[in-house]
C-alpha cells in the first residue's frame, strides 16, 4: 500500500470512529456528551500527531461535515472544537513541540471552548444565564434558610452578600475557566496513553516533579486570596470602588483556584514518596483527601511554590524511586 492510500485510509477510519461517537452520543440522548468531550479530539489527534497539519486539515473538514450531519447542534459544537483541539495537539506532537507549552495550548483552547458553550450556546438557545443565576440564588437562600437557626446571624449576612447575582456570575467565570484547563489536562494526558499503545513515535512529557512555578507567583496568590476575600462579601458600589472590588474578586477567586491545583500536585507527590507504592491508590487518597481538606491544599500549594516544600518532595521522592531501583535490581 503506497503512502497516498494508507493516509486516506487511516483518515477514512478516524472518521468513521468519529462518526459513531457522534451516534452513539446522539442515540443516548447527550447522557454521555460530558465523556465524550474527551473522547472526540482523540482521532484528530492520532491523524496529526502522525502526519502533520497539511494532511489533517481535510479529514478535519470531514469531522466538521459529520458532527454538522450527525449531532444536534450542541454536540456537534463540542465535537467540532474538541476535534479542532485534537489536530492543533497532534500537529504539536508531531513537529514535536515542547510538551509544557503545548499542554498549556491546549489548556487555554479548552477554556475558550468552555467559555464559548456556557454563554455562546446559551444565548442562540434563548437560555438567560442571569434567571439561572437568580434561580441558584433563590434555592441556595432557601436551603440556608432552613438551617438558619444554627447560624450566626453575622455570618447569614456574609453569606447573602456572598449570593449576590454577580458574585455568582464571576464564580461560574472561574469554575468554567478551572473546568477547561482539567479538562484540557486529561485530554493531554488520555490521547499520549492512547499513542503509546499504539507505538506512536512521541516524546516522553516531563515528569510533574519537573514542572516548577515562579516563586513570586505564590507570594502574589497567596497575597491576592487573603487580601481579596474580603471583596466577595462586599456589596457593589460604583466608581473606582467598584472596579477594586471586581478584580479583588476575580483576583481571589482564581488564586483560590491556583493555589489548590498546585496543593493537589504537592499532595500527590508526597504520596508517591512516603505512601503507598501503588499510583492508583495514591490517585485516589489524593482525590478524597482533596474533596475533605481543602484548606490543607491551599497551604501545600503555598508551600510548594514559595517555601521550598517543592525541594524537599523530590528529595524524597529520588530516594524512593532509587531505593525501589536497587530493590529490583537484587531481586
Amino acid at each position: 500500500m503506497n503512502e497516498k492510500t494508507q493516509k486516506l485510509t487511516f483518515g477514512a477510519l478516524l472518521v468513521a470512529v468519529f462518526g459513531v461517537l457522534l451516534l452513539l452520543n446522539r442515540q443516548t440522548g447527550g447522557m454521555l456528551e460530558e465523556t465524550f468531550v474527551f473522547l472526540f479530539p482523540i482521532p484528530m489527534v492520532a491523524f496529526s500527531a502522525k502526519y502533520g497539519w497539511k494532511d489533517s486539515l481535510p479529514v478535519f473538514v470531514c469531522t466538521v461535515l459529520i458532527s454538522i450531519f450527525c449531532g444536534i447542534f450542541t454536540s456537534a459544537f463540542y465535537a467540532i472544537t474538541q476535534s479542532f483541539i485534537g489536530m492543533v495537539y497532534g500537529c504539536c506532537l508531531h513537529a514535536k513541540r515542547d510538551t509544557t507549552r503545548t499542554m498549556l495550548l491546549v489548556m487555554v483552547l479548552s477554556v475558550i471552548s468552555n467559555l464559548l458553550s456556557t454563554f455562546v450556546l446559551a444565548s442562540l438557545f434563548g437560555i438567560n444565564i442571569q434567571e439561572d443565576i437568580a434561580y441558584m440564588q433563590t434555592s441556595m437562600h432557601e436551603m440556608m434558610e432552613k438551617f438558619g437557626a444554627n447560624i450566626d446571624p453575622r455570618q447569614m449576612e456574609a453569606v447573602d452578600m456572598l449570593l449576590r447575582p454577580d458574585t455568582l456570575l464571576r464564580l461560574l467565570i472561574v469554575s468554567m475557566i478551572f473546568m477547561g484547563i482539567m479538562q484540557g489536562f486529561i485530554v493531554c494526558q488520555l490521547s499520549l496513553l492512547i499513542l503509546r499503545r499504539l507505538r506512536y513515535p512521541i516524546q516522553k512529557p516531563a515528569p510533574i516533579n519537573a514542572w516548577f512555578p515562579p516563586r513570586w507567583t505564590g507570594i502574589l496568590a497567596i497575597m491576592f486570596y487573603l487580601f481579596g476575600s474580603r471583596y466577595l462579601g462586599m456589596p457593589p458600589t460604583t466608581g473606582t470602588e467598584e472596579i477594586v472590588r471586581v478584580a479583588g474578586q476575580l483576583g481571589s477567586l482564581c488564586a483560590y483556584m491556583y493555589l489548590l491545583g498546585v496543593g493537589y500536585i504537592a499532595v500527590l507527590l508526597l504520596l508517591r514518596a512516603v505512601g503507598p507504592s501503588s499510583r492508583l491508590v495514591n490517585m485516589i487518597l489524593s482525590i478524597i483527601l482533596f474533596m475533605i481538606l481543602p484548606p490543607v491544599f491551599l497551604a501545600l500549594g503555598f508551600a510548594y511554590i514559595s517555601l521550598g516544600f517543592h525541594e524537599w518532595v523530590n528529595v524524597k521522592l529520588a530516594k524512593r524511586i532509587a531505593a525501589e531501583q536497587a530493590l529490583r535490581e537484587n531481586m
